[in-house]
Formats: C-alpha cells, sequence, structure tokens
C-alpha cells in the first residue's frame, strides 16, 4: 500500500522535524511531505528523504493539504498532520487495516491529550453546528460524523474524487470535508487504536475566533437549512459577541475578540468563495489586528 504522509507546518521547525523523525521509524510510509505555510526554507537537520514544499503563499490548513497531495497525486492513502502529534507504527497499521471495507473513505485513530481526554472525532449538534467531541473511548471502530484533521487518514480515491475545501483557511474544513466524503457514498471511523495530540499552537485567540465564527456560518449555509442559518448567525451576533465584548470591558482589555468575532459575521453572511479558492486577504484578522500565523 502506498501511503504519504502531509504535514501542513507553521511555525518551529523542531516539532516538525521530531515527527518526521517518528514517521521515518514507521515502515508503512512510502513518502513524507511538509508543507511550510510560514514559508521557511528547508532546514538543514531535515532529512534527505523527505519533501519540503514552500507554496507561493499561505493557503490555510486545507490549501496546504492539497498542495502536498499535488505532490503525490497516486497514493493509495495519504495521512494529514498537524506537528503536534505522537503515534506508533502499531496505530498507522491498524487504521491503515480499517480500509479492507471498501466502504471507509475517511479514518482517524482515537485521540488522547493530556488529560486523557480521547477527543478527534464525534457528532454535530444539530443547531449552531459546533462539532462535539467524543469523550467515552470505544473498543471497536465507530462510524461518527467527522474526524479531527490533526490525524486523519484518508483514501487516495476519495481524495481524488472530493477534494479537500479551501475556502476556510483554518476551521471546520476537516468536518466539511467529512460530511463530503460521507454525501459521496463512503464511511467515516474512527478506531480504537489510540495517538496522542497536544493540541494548542501559535494562534491568537482573537484570530482564531474570527475564524471559528465565520467558518461555523458557512459550514451551516453549506449543510444545513435556512433556518439553522439564521440560528447559527443570531446566536454568534446576540450571545456569542455579547459575551466576548462583557469580558473584555470587565477584564480591561481591548475590544480585539469581540471585533474579530464582528468581523467573522460579517464574511459569515457575504459572499462565499468557490471550494478550492480562498476569501481575498488571508488570513483576514490580519486586517484588523495582530496576527501570529495560521496554518495548523
Amino acid at each position: 500500500m502506498n501511503v504519504v504522509a502531509v504535514i501542513v507546518h507553521w511555525g518551529a521547525v523542531e516539532p516538525t522535524i521530531r515527527l518526521t523523525q517518528q514517521l521515518d521509524e514507521i515502515s508503512l510510509f512510502s513518502g513524507v511531505i511538509v508543507v511550510a505555510n510560514d514559508g521557511k526554507p528547508r532546514p538543514s537537520s531535515f532529512g534527505s528523504k523527505f519533501t519540503w514544499l514552500v507554496p507561493d503563499s499561505n493557503r490555510g490548513f486545507g490549501g496546504g493539504f492539497m498542495a502536498g497531495y499535488e505532490v503525490a497525486p497516486d497514493a493509495d492513502v495519504y495521512l494529514l498532520l498537524n506537528n503536534d502529534v505522537q503515534l506508533t507504527e502499531t496505530t498507522v497499521r491498524e487504521c491503515l487495516e480499517v480500509f479492507s471495507d471498501p466502504q471507509v473513505g475517511i479514518v482517524g485513530p482515537t485521540q488522547v491529550n493530556v488529560d486523557g481526554i480521547h477527543t478527534g472525532c464525534g457528532r454535530m449538534t444539530p443547531l449552531v453546528t459546533i462539532p462535539k467531541k467524543r469523550r467515552v473511548p470505544s473498543t471497536q471502530n465507530d462510524e461518527v460524523d467527522w474526524i479531527n484533521g490533526a490525524m486523519m487518514f484518508i483514501k487516495g480515491d476519495s481524495l481524488r474524487r472530493v477534494p479537500m475545501p479551501v475556502k476556510y483557511f483554518l476551521g471546520y474544513e476537516d468536518t466539511d470535508y467529512c460530511y463530503r466524503v460521507r454525501a459521496a457514498g463512503w464511511r467515516i471511523v474512527v478506531s480504537p487504536a489510540q495517538a496522542w495530540h497536544s493540541g494548542g499552537g501559535t494562534l491568537p485567540k482573537a484570530g482564531f475566533s474570527y475564524y471559528l465564527t465565520r467558518n461555523r456560518i458557512w459550514f451551516a449555509r453549506t449543510h444545513r437549512s435556512a433556518s439553522t442559518v439564521a440560528l447559527v448567525t443570531a446566536w454568534s451576533a446576540l450571545a456569542v459577541a455579547p459575551r466576548a465584548a462583557l469580558k473584555e470591558t470587565v477584564s480591561g482589555q481591548s475590544r480585539g475578540l469581540f471585533r474579530m468575532i464582528v468581523h467573522g459575521i460579517r464574511d459569515g453572511v457575504a459572499e462565499q468563495p468557490k471550494l478550492d479558492e480562498l476569501m481575498s486577504n488571508e488570513p483576514r484578522p490580519s486586517l484588523w489586528g495582530s496576527w501570529a500565523g495560521a496554518g495548523t
């Protein structure tokens, strides 16, 4: 089986290098591709057998992955990765075995964090379209609504038929993708095999809130009814934004979080870009405040 790992990179190179070294010890990968969304050149300590790709611009998470896919478009399975994960050969092997069912299009391991909470898959809340993480581990392969893109095995045939959405830039692209793959006839499955995902990252809270707000509305517009879209938009405007404003007022902070949420609502109800295109001026939070980065 031709299995290619694609790491969407942003920030310090050390975690990415450590992950590629870990993947090198796993015998199941045909190749490892790092997509440097931050434009960093290939580090001298980066393994010579791997590919370090610097795109012409920051393409976001989905766009970064698709750039990696274009380097190796004929793989049987792709593994989409953040650089803050750890996984073993046993976990990779067990996840790949799930593809013996030809109806399976996406597989994820059971992700574990520092609290021992099992995350990385689950269902969507029906009203405000928030991914709800499964917190109780299972001992069998389970079908779910979505798999976290931090560690997502994707059947090559399903990716070639249903490309990863690019427009979201950061957040909800993995959820949207799982919905599209399932609509095309494949199953989304989580394996009981465990892998570590520390989470966190270099993203400023205010900027990330912009993407959560905007992309939640976009997801609802794509996959939910008009009444749900209205509810999500109203909840964002009448609950989420005022709560952020109150919190910043009480703490004496600037209104950065509130402003980003308001911009997220405005862009969420504006015309959406095509699935394989980005909205202009990404990362858009940089238009209204400081922005440490995006793409992981």
